[in-house]
């Protein structure tokens, strides 16, 4: 029986909350669009009840049967699925599927699974852009020398490969070049080999050679290039990037094919601004200005922005590579350039150059053993990329091989109904690819319903029957249009409660007229109080540091934040992905020593315990993972520690060991160093690193450095020596002590007798035994008479 009541009291307490909780945020909507577009709602054109927007899970509830139902269906159409090829079959399809029709409700979530193959034999165009300033003469001769053995290279990784060139030197104008008209002629000379090299005049960016398969003509022309002057340290090549990447026609890019810029210099670069030094504060639009192969517009139009650098390279599907002379300060401002600038990686030229053929082939490695997801979504939609392939990276992958098909799922969510249209093209596509998925989203945000009007006279023929309500002409309200101005008071306001048992008049928060509530207005006109019982509001939900849902989101009924793409939580404070949680250097989520949370790293209480902004500091260890190595290194190097032979078999075959007699100092920050001390207090040694991903190597040191026994009679007499030392300290300070404090009595006291009025041998207390009187009368003369 008890069991029962628990039963029937559990069953009670989940309809009521229900009731209250779960449909409070759909019996609140009074028409049928705005009721759909929350996703958990569904509109009843003829309800069993007052209530027409109610919880989807109570269609057939005896609330609505399922035909008055308007709950509009997600559908999804694949226009357009080509299977992947290569470019020996012609066009080249590296992602499945194409084209997509698809139609969500707001709020909606929906799983795209689509499929990723990098094609065999896919075309690359490769274009050189070198700083021809006159420190860069070596490094043009030695690339012309090498444009052979380059176009060879890279033929061997496709056969449909491309080279072109171009050079810049700055903006003609002071104070970037010297406008003297000899300068400007030949504004430096050079001594090369005994030989005098006069410069050409000065120009801001040339296209010497466009995309071609003629790689002997790519070499005739950097031979042919000359090398010109300017006056000022930094260069003009974002002038020169700008132009290679938006001239397509002049420059030759092909829609289908990787696109790769190699950019080469031994100077900083100007930036937008630089150029009002020169008087020109046009800001650069970003457009082709090429003329008989020459940039004409430099001063016209300031240097590029670095973002404006970053958005036509991702825009036009450009791969740069920084290949810059070794210069400790100019590597160091390309290396904080790259990380701006997406899809780009730098390269330390060596003093011939020679190096330039590997720098471009690791690079393009690196380009096409990997893949990168985006899409063009707007803040109305919410895209986000997963994938289950074994080296996942942030939105993509790594470690790819030709012909090896990746699986992804794209999430798209629709979160806002946009006024007018809502139709959105979005694309997801591989970065630096001009392949993509276009998907014609329509979100669901009105009911079919709506535009279908009948039945005036259940309206009081003063309005029109849309979904089961009216809708009353201007000038008249209630629930079939009967009430107006004159008769507004006259319906009975327990249409304005929420329930029966409810003493409260629209919730407390408005009053009643005509059956229905009219909600008070707030003296903030950003604060409205809404919903068919004044239920809801917008400005009851959580706040972070006072605001509302962390200006991230929406506050709807209910007190529920909607958060923006990109963020979660119930005040909208958390990022939606762990992009936050994972160190830029590594994929793993916390460096696989944590969980992420509301965007930071939560480390594991693990035996090792590691702590810090992506869990990878470990203060008990010095290079991270020297405390998880040691029972290893100790039982197969000294066959001690913890662990016996058949332990150490079974537990330590997760890495390659060698003893060496001394470890070397190593530069490389791939090697970390262990130092630890054993149980017998003697210290060892070892450096790890990884030699491939998943390849970890452990180089130990062959001897421990142990400490010998102690040496009784030598700490016998330390001690006996360390008394006595401080016996004699102590005399030594008692004797300063006590001759200084003598020397301040004395002087005390000669200072006193200075002040005496009378001589030191006379006591002023003394009085002599006889007393001498003289008689004032009395004279010699009288004594003789």
């Amino acid at each position: 029986m008890l069991a029962c009541r628990t039963l029937f009291f559990s069953l009670f307490v989940v309809f009521t909350l229900g009731e209250n909780g779960i449909n409070n945020n759909c019996r609140s909507k009074d028409t049928c669009d705005v009721c759909i577009r929350e996703p958990d709602c569904v509109w009843c054109i003829k309800p069993k009840s007052e209530i027409h927007c109610i919880h989807k899970n109570q269609i057939g509830d005896n609330l609505c049967d399922k035909e008055h139902v308007v709950n509009p269906r997600r559908e999804i159409t694949i226009l357009e699925d080509k299977p992947f090829s290569n470019t020996k079959n012609g066009e080249a399809v590296q992602i499945r599927p194409q084209k997509i029709k698809l139609k969500l409700r707001k709020g909606e979530e929906f799983s795209l699974p689509f499929q990723y193959a990098q094609a065999e034999n896919y075309p690359v165009d490769l274009y050189y852009i070198m700083d021809l300033s006159a420190s860069m003469e070596d490094h043009r001769e030695k690339l012309a020398k090498l444009g052979d053995k380059l176009a060879k290279t890279m033929m061997n990784i496709t056969n449909n490969f491309r080279l072109g060139f171009g050079s810049f030197v700055d903006k003609v104008d002071l104070p970037f070049v010297s406008t003297v008209p000899q300068k400007l002629k030949t504004p430096c000379k050079l001594n090369k080999n005994g030989k005098t090299v006069i410069c050409v005049s000065p120009y801001s960016f040339k296209n010497h050679i466009s995309l071609t398969e003629d790689y002997r003509k790519f070499s005739e022309q950097v031979f042919q290039a000359r090398v010109s002057g300017n006056l000022d340290s930094p260069e003009g090549g974002f002038d020169a990037l700008m132009q290679a990447i938006v001239c397509k026609n002049s420059i030759g890019w092909r829609t289908q094919a990787r696109h790769l810029i190699v950019f080469s210099t031994d100077a900083e670069f100007h930036i937008a601004g630089d150029g009002k030094l020169a008087g020109i504060v046009e800001p650069n639009n970003a457009q082709c200005y090429m003329k008989d192969n020459s940039y004409t517009h430099d001063l016209a139009f300031d240097y590029p922005s670095v973002s404006q650098i970053n958005h036509v390279a991702k825009e036009n599907n450009i791969n740069i590579v920084f290949a810059i002379v070794n210069k400790k300060r100019v590597v160091n401002i390309y290396k904080q350039l790259s990380e701006s600038i997406e899809n780009s990686n730098i390269g330390v030229l060596d003093e011939k150059s020679e190096n330039v053929i590997n720098l471009v082939l690791d690079n393009y490695n690196k380009i096409v053993d990997s893949v990168t997801i985006s899409s063009n979504s707007s803040s109305d939609i919410e895209v986000k990329i997963t994938s289950t392939c074994s080296h996942p990276k942030i939105n993509g992958c790594t470690n790819i091989h030709i012909g090896e098909i990746v699986n992804f799922t794209a999430i798209i969510k629709p979160l806002q109904c946009t006024k007018g249209s809502n139709n959105h093209i979005i694309t997801i596509k591989p970065e630096a690819l001009d392949e993509s998925i276009v998907i014609d989203l329509e979100v669901l945000c009105d009911c079919d319903c709506t535009s279908q009007a009948s039945n005036s006279e259940n309206c009081s023929n003063s309005g029109a029957l849309r979904c089961g309500v009216c809708d009353c002409n201007p000038g008249f309200f209630g629930k079939t249009c009967e009430c107006s101005r004159e008769t507004s008071d006259s319906a009975d306001i327990s249409l304005c409660k929420i329930s029966k048992n409810d003493t409260r008049i629209c919730s407390g928060l408005g009053f009643c007229r005509c059956g229905q509530c009219q909600c008070n207005q707030r003296s903030n006109p950003d604060e409205k109080i809404f919903g068919k019982y004044c239920d809801c509001d917008n400005y009851s939900c959580k706040r972070v540091n006072g605001r509302l849902c962390s200006q991230r989101g929406s506050c709807e009924c209910g007190g529920i934040c909607k958060c923006n793409a990109g963020w979660t939580g119930d005040a909208c404070e958390c990022p939606d992905n762990d992009n936050n949680c994972i160190k830029p250097d590594n994929n793993l989520v916390c460096n696989g020593h944590g969980r992420c949370n509301c965007g930071k790293c939560e480390c594991f209480d693990e035996e090792v315990r590691y702590s810090g902004k992506y869990c990878d500091e470990c203060p008990t260890c010095e290079g991270q993972r020297c405390e998880e190595l040691r029972s290893c290194v100790e039982c197969l190097t000294y066959k001690s520690g913890i662990f016996n032979e058949e332990e150490c078999r079974i537990n330590c075959t997760f890495f390659q060991s060698e003893a060496v007699d001394k470890l070397e100092n190593s530069q490389d920050s791939q090697v970390k160093t262990c130092t630890l001390v054993d149980d017998n207090d003697c210290t060892f040694a070892f450096q790890y690193e990884y030699i491939t991903e998943k390849t970890l190597k452990v180089v130990v040191e062959k001897e421990k450095v142990c400490r010998g026994p102690p040496n009784l009679l030598a700490w016998i007499l330390g001690v006996i020596g360390s008394v006595l030392m401080a016996g004699l300290i102590l005399l030594f300070i008692w004797k300063l002590c006590t001759t200084v404090h003598d020397r301040k009595e004395y002087a005390k006291f000669e200072n006193e007798r200075k002040k005496m009025q009378w001589h030191r041998n006379d006591n002023p207390l003394y009085k002599q035994a006889t007393s001498t009187f003289a008689n004032p009368l009395y004279t010699e003369t009288n004594i003789h008479n």
